[in-house]
């Protein structure tokens, strides 16, 4: 060859990657209990700890804890009794609540018209109000309180009385038909010529008056009759017109030794007993 070749083999060169790790410090986030400040770490300590202090959870409150207190400044203290404290100790009290000096210094307003209340019955509240220390404002409470209680019942008598009667007519007028109103009429005399009125208003254990049960009605109306039956009447304003001798007629009966009044077997023994007794009703009168 003439000319010399060269032959440069290029060795392939490795190429070297530097690489540089960094080293980073990767800090996990750790779960840590946040820190709440209170108001009472604003203070020292010893006032801190203080259990009038340790009580409040809000400074609000304790604010208006002291506010309150400035406010009683100055004004008349009442010590609590106990148990253990005597009557001077009680009273010293209920004067200082404002309880009158004695019961008749009571100022009571109690009117009402359903159920009215007595002086006798006011004046036994008040002398009751003031050994129980009772101010006028207390007393005048419960006393409203009470004649309401009592309006409530008288009203509620009313009404059961009207239902008791509105159930008798309705009962009464089912049976006797057409004689109702003559029967009533009848029943209604010979009750108020033999009957106190403040017996027929005596309540019964199902809460209805006496005079308004209707087997009552009846036995007087049945009486009536059988008076009817003899010819007697059953008012004295009747018996005055008729010119008639009662006593005469009691005599007549009762001294007829043989007659049914004596008799109790006598089947008109009760009648005759009831006529009696109706006559000398009428003498009465």
């Amino acid at each position: 060859m003439s000319e010399e070749q060269t032959t440069q083999t290029t060795e392939p060169v490795a190429e070297t990657t530097e690489t540089t790790t960094a080293t980073e410090t990767v800090t996990q986030p750790t779960a840590q209990t946040p820190i709440t400040n209170s108001w009472k770490d604003s203070i020292s300590e010893e006032f801190r700890q203080d259990p009038n202090i340790a009580k409040f959870t809000e400074i609000d409150a304790l604010a208006k804890s002291y506010i309150n207190a400035t406010r009683m400044i100055g004004q008349d203290k009442v010590a609590v009794p106990n148990n253990n404290s005597t009557d001077d100790q009680w009273n010293e009290v209920y004067d200082k609540l404002g309880r009158p000096e004695s019961a008749d210094k009571y100022k009571l307003e109690v009117q009402s018209e359903t159920a009215p209340l007595d002086e006798g019955a006011i004046k036994s509240f008040a002398e009751n109000a003031h050994k129980l220390g009772l101010n006028n404002r207390q007393a005048q409470g419960i006393l409203e309180y009470y004649k309401e209680s009592m309006e409530g019942s008288a009203h509620q008598a009313k009404i059961d009385t009207e239902t008791s009667q509105a159930q008798a007519e309705q009962e009464l007028r089912k049976e006797w038909g057409r004689s109702y109103d003559d029967n009533i009429k009848r029943a209604a005399q010979v009750a108020k010529a033999n009957m106190n009125s403040e017996i027929l208003d005596l309540t019964l254990s199902d809460g209805r008056r006496l005079g308004d049960h209707p087997e009552i009605i009846k036995g007087f109306a049945n009486i009536a009759n059988l008076m009817s039956e003899d010819k007697m009447i059953g008012t004295g304003e009747d018996n005055t017109t008729s010119g008639r001798d009662l006593g005469e007629e009691i005599s007549k009966i009762v001294n007829d030794r043989d007659g049914p009044y004596w008799n109790k077997s006598h089947p008109d023994h009760d009648k005759v007993v009831q006529q009696v007794f109706t006559l000398r009703s009428m003498m009465n009168d």
